[in-house]
């Protein structure tokens, strides 16, 4: 790609316009990404999901409350949060939960499952029970998400052939993916 072309006039283009542009290959339903970015921020309103993690021991108990809260700014889906769990003899107690869970013995993670967040469930939460436990037990939480829209309306509008011509059909899909975040 030549960086110059984008940095100068917003264009996407070739280093070499004799060589042809990529493409999908047949049956490749994802076709070939030509422009990603990433967003940084320490601005908490930008905050697309807030979770919230209260563990409380009391006597041989360890209760642990986990709240939610999505943003307006997304629907989003297959929402899921890994919370780390001390070393178990038998699954947590999950006394009440928005959503679905699965406890993974392995990896000692106990993994809360939301397949859509949008304004009928903005907010939830979910309580369970192990052993008496150090709060730093169950942190960081990892979360990971999706969404259709993202911080940016940047759309393709058109494709202009270097060599004139009609313009190419072309599709674009918009996704907003997590990478790495937790909440410590």
């Amino acid at each position: 790609m030549n960086k110059e072309l984008f940095t100068s006039e917003n264009i996407l283009g070739l280093k070499d316009p004799n060589r042809p542009f990529p493409t999908g290959q047949a049956g490749d339903v994802g076709g070939v990404g030509l422009l990603k970015w990433r967003m940084q921020s320490v601005d908490e309103s930008m905050v697309p999901l807030s979770i919230n993690c209260w563990p409380s021991v009391s006597g041989n108990e360890t209760y642990v409350s986990i709240e939610y809260e999505a943003s307006s700014m997304f629907d989003l889906q297959n929402v899921v949060i890994s919370v780390p769990l001390p070393a178990l003899r038998e699954a947590p107690i999950v006394k009440q939960i928005d959503g679905e869970w699965r406890y993974d013995s392995r990896n000692s993670v106990l993994e809360w499952s939301i397949l859509l967040i949008d304004n009928s469930n903005r907010s939830g939460s979910m309580e369970f029970v192990v052993p008496p436990a150090d709060s730093s037990a169950f942190f960081p939480i990892s979360v990971r998400f999706s969404a259709t829209s993202t911080y940016s309306d940047l759309k393709v509008v058109n494709i202009l052939p270097l060599r004139g011509g009609p313009s190419p059909k072309f599709s674009q899909r918009t996704v907003l993916a997590t990478e790495n975040y937790q909440v410590v």
